[in-house]
């Protein structure tokens, strides 16, 4: 399913001529250009290049962690058609092995190690130049970061109550930041690409990548650029288009979850009250409730759709979406 080229640049838009796209990738950001190496990820995968998906996944992971929720998404992609075929007329694999050595077929194998190797190839590289500095800053940081600034999430004021803790050298400081990782990454890295992986791959990302960076104990407005990129690939089938109810409602409840949490934001920053409670700890919880339904929406999208014409419609928006791109240059 492929669109017509003023429809697909109007779709294309919500990305390219997004003012918040453009804000962000100023300020000194890199979000934009990650974006392009998830999307050339996307693309990769949809064509079956599974060598360089692999290799794109590694240099995604080494440039932001992230992208790392994709990988079982891609790996129950990568099935052998020959496992429908078995299944169509009852075959049954004799033994665990059998049906484990029917899961490592050769596409799995070489996506791993392709990954693998160049993930563990930069990293080593950048290891050798920076030491230590660099695992602490790049990876083992996310594991105590407590930010209670900025932080549009639930978890903010609980890490505002903990820095004082961490601050103080005691252990409970780094309790919460690391259980904090549990339901975020059940939902985004495992649950998600198993339900959804072989409906659509494009969405399923989105929704992974939606999860993530709502469940996430920091939620910044960079963070929001993970997902849109995936906007114009999904919106077109979407609920949200097909019933502009909703659609504007979840804008407006989006939109308006932010200046609630934006306006004792402000007080705190700029006039040095304290807003945490109830101010920020409210709007926290309710812009976290307005993404929970949004994401149930996106869900629901993506689980309607059946598996063969979705990736080859999310493959045809790929290709829209790149002759949309060159129309707009």
């Amino acid at each position: 399913m492929q669109m017509d080229m003023p429809r697909a640049l109007k779709y294309a838009s919500i990305w390219l001529l997004n003012p918040m796209v453009a804000t962000i990738s100023t300020r000194g950001s890199s979000e934009g250009l990650l974006s392009v190496i998830v999307m050339a990820l996307l693309w990769a995968v949809l064509e079956k290049r599974v060598a360089l998906a692999g290799a794109l996944l590694g240099i995604g992971v080494h440039f932001k962690i992230y992208p790392f929720i994709y990988a079982l998404s891609i790996i129950w992609l990568l099935e052998n058609d020959e496992s429908h075929t078995e299944e169509a007329v009852g075959i049954l694999l004799p033994s665990m092995i059998n049906r484990l050595a029917s899961f490592l077929n050769p596409s799995r194998i070489l996506l791993t190690l392709t990954s693998l190797a160049v993930f563990s190839a930069l990293n080593l590289s950048m290891y050798v130049i920076y030491g230590l500095p660099f695992m602490q800053h790049t990876y083992l940081h996310h594991l105590t970061r407590v930010d209670h600034r900025h932080n549009f999430s639930p978890y903010n004021m609980l890490l505002y109550l903990s820095s004082s803790t961490a601050a103080q050298g005691t252990s409970s400081g780094n309790r919460l930041e690391s259980l904090a990782f549990i339901p975020q990454l059940v939902l985004s890295a495992v649950l998600i690409p198993i339900v959804l992986a072989k409906k659509d791959i494009a969405g399923t990302m989105l929704a992974q990548t939606f999860a993530f960076v709502t469940f996430n104990k920091v939620c910044t407005s960079q963070y929001f650029l993970w997902y849109m990129i995936f906007l114009p690939l999904y919106l077109p089938y979407s609920s949200f288009m097909k019933r502009p109810l909703i659609g504007i409602s979840a804008l407006a409840f989006w939109i308006g979850g932010q200046a609630l949490w934006l306006y004792p934001g402000f007080l705190l920053e700029f006039y040095g009250l304290s807003t945490f409670t109830p101010g920020l700890f409210l709007a926290s919880l309710f812009f976290f409730l307005v993404n929970i339904g949004i994401l149930a929406v996106i869900v629901a999208d993506v689980g309607s759709r059946s598996g063969n014409s979705v990736t080859l419609c999310a493959c045809g928006a790929a290709r829209v979406g790149k002759k949309a791109a060159r129309g707009l240059e």
